[in-house]
This record gives structure tokens, C-alpha cells and sequence, in this order.
């Protein structure tokens, strides 16, 4: 009567043991590490199949330029004198060791480019377009010569560009109308403001009155987008209405936050500064203008050595056509 039983237990734990593995099984499939592995084989195979076409017959040429351009890539800072320096100090096994680590990594990326590891390699594509750019921008920006006619043409058709803003300088003293509630602020403000003109407070002393404001007392040659933003647009096209007087207190203007009583000290219109005020900067320009425009051209003559080919369903897709 017993022998039943250990056969029932004998097919329950190879039903366990089963289970068991299968858990297993997926577990490994799932690990990254499995993964990793099937890659490495992967490429074993690829290299296998290329028929080892680098290998022994292939020269890996070390000399002092290459250990010194192994080390400026290896640093954050590269100074070669310091490096000049630093390899004629090393001990011999030292400069072996160096030696090993430069041709282990020519080594490797002779064999990477071999197996075409770089063609879908978005990261290294990228690089190598900008090395192009880099390569173009190169030969068209060392014959960039401008004349004092250029510049000056330049200037012309993009004086715009250099209009200065419109700016203001003035202090305030502020009443806080949550605070007090805007009766109690507005009283305030009026009876602050002869006081202020009567005992001519001056603008760095301004901050000893009133209430605290949410951004600044004082405000230095700011345009009206700024003055605009803090304290309102009527208020900012007021404000900007008004000439300088460093001795007169106005106001109260109203503030979505309260009242304000405001000594304006400069006020300056938009206009337009001289050639001779921003010749440098001018210059700069027409010359990162011009250099942008050569480079364009040079890119643009690469591109017209081919053919740019369009799938017939992108075709199909931008006239809205079935296929």
C-alpha cells in the first residue's frame, strides 16, 4: 500500500522540478546578462565570418605622437608640454605599459570600423557630420577678409539689429494694498508724497519707506517689458511718459499689488547707436555672417555631387494619393 504513495510523490517532485527549471529558464532568458552574451557570440561569428582579414599582417605603428594624442584623449586638460614632460619621466615599464593601452585601443577601433560596428550608430554619425562642418568651416573662415566698406554695408542692412531698448531708472516707495487694504494704502501714499518732495529724499534712501515690495526697490536702465511685468502696463506706459527729475516725487500709480509713489532719476527713448558706437560688434557679425554663408556653399557643393532619391510611398504620402 505504501508503494503508490512514493510513486505519487516521485511524479509530484519531477512536476515541481519541471516547474523549477522553467522558472529558471525565464529568468535567465530575462537577465541582462544573457543578453550581453548572445551579443558577444554574435560578434564572434561576424568576426569569424570576415576571415580575420586584419590581424598579424596588419601594422599598429606606436610612436611619441601617438602616445601623446592617446593621453590628451585619456585628460580633461591637455597641456602637451606637461605631457612632453611627463612621458620622458616615465619608467620603462611604465611606457610599456602606456604603449600596450594605446595599441589595444587602435587595435580595437581598426576592428570595430572593420565590422561596420559605426554604420548604425547614430552618435558617431552625428560626430562625423560635424567633423565635416568643422572641416568646411575650417578652409572657407581663414580667407574671410572684410573691408571697411563691408562692414559698413553690413551695418546698414541690419541696423535694426543693433536698436537699443527704451529704458528707465527709477526708486519707489510702495503701500501694500492686500495688506492694508487699498483705502488704507491709497491714504497712505497721498500723505507720503509731500513729505517726500518736502524733505527731499533722495533715491538711494528710499528703501527706509513704505512697504516691502515683491521685486525691487530700485530699477536700473530697465526696458518696459521688465517695468511692464512687475508692475502693470499702464503703469510702465506711464512711468515711460514721464521725463527725469531727480528732485520730484509722483504718484500714487496703482500696482495690481498695492500704490506706488516714484522717483524717476533717467529715462532713455528706443533709438538707433552710431557705426561708430558698435563697430566692433558689427564686425564680429559680418564676419560670422559671411563665414556661415561659405560654409553653407560648401556644404551645398558636397550635396550637389548626389542624387537625393524619395521613396515612392513619402511621395504618395505628401500628395495625399492612395498607392
Amino acid at each position: 500500500m505504501e508503494e503508490p504513495a512514493e510513486v505519487h510523490r516521485a511524479g509530484d517532485y519531477r512536476s515541481h522540478s519541471s516547474k523549477r527549471i522553467n522558472k529558471l529558464l525565464r529568468a535567465f532568458l530575462k537577465d541582462p546578462l544573457f543578453h550581453f552574451l548572445g551579443l558577444g557570440l554574435g560578434l564572434l561569428l561576424l568576426y569569424q565570418l570576415t576571415g580575420n582579414q586584419g590581424g598579424a599582417d596588419e601594422e599598429v605603428l606606436i610612436d611619441r605622437e601617438a602616445l601623446l594624442t592617446y593621453l590628451q584623449y585619456q585628460s580633461v586638460a591637455f597641456d602637451r608640454e606637461q605631457f612632453e614632460l611627463f612621458l620622458d619621466d616615465m619608467m620603462p615599464r611604465e611606457t610599456e605599459d602606456l604603449i600596450n593601452e594605446a595599441a589595444r585601443e587602435e587595435i580595437l577601433y581598426r576592428e570595430a570600423v572593420a565590422l561596420e560596428l559605426e554604420r548604425d550608430d547614430y552618435i558617431i554619425r552625428s560626430r562625423l557630420v560635424q567633423k565635416l562642418r568643422y572641416l568646411a568651416e575650417g578652409f572657407t573662415n581663414d580667407e574671410i577678409v572684410l573691408s571697411e566698406e563691408d562692414v559698413r554695408a553690413y551695418f546698414e542692412a541690419n541696423r535694426s539689429t543693433y536698436d537699443i531698448d527704451p529704458h528707465i531708472t527709477f526708486t519707489h516707495v510702495f503701500y501694500n494694498a492686500e495688506r492694508r487694504g487699498g483705502e488704507e494704502a491709497i491714504r497712505l501714499a497721498r500723505e507720503k508724497l509731500p513729505e517726500l518732495n518736502e524733505t527731499g529724499v533722495p533715491f538711494e534712501e528710499a528703501s527706509s519707506h513704505g512697504d516691502r515690495f515683491p521685486y525691487f526697490v530700485n530699477y536700473v536702465e530697465r526696458p518696459p517689458q521688465l517695468i511692464a511685468s512687475h508692475l502693470g502696463g499702464e503703469v510702465a506706459d506711464a512711468l515711460f511718459e514721464l521725463p527725469a527729475d531727480e528732485a520730484l516725487w509722483r504718484g500714487p500709480f496703482e500696482s495690481r499689488f498695492g500704490f506706488h509713489l516714484v522717483l524717476i532719476t533717467n529715462q532713455a527713448p528706443e533709438r538707433t547707436p552710431t557705426f561708430e558706437e558698435v563697430r566692433d560688434r558689427i564686425e564680429s557679425d559680418a564676419l560670422a555672417a559671411r563665414a556661415r554663408a561659405q560654409t553653407e556653399a560648401a556644404i551645398q557643393d558636397i550635396m550637389n555631387r548626389y542624387e537625393v532619391v524619395i521613396s515612392p510611398d513619402l511621395e504618395n504620402s505628401e500628395t495625399g494619393s492612395e498607392p
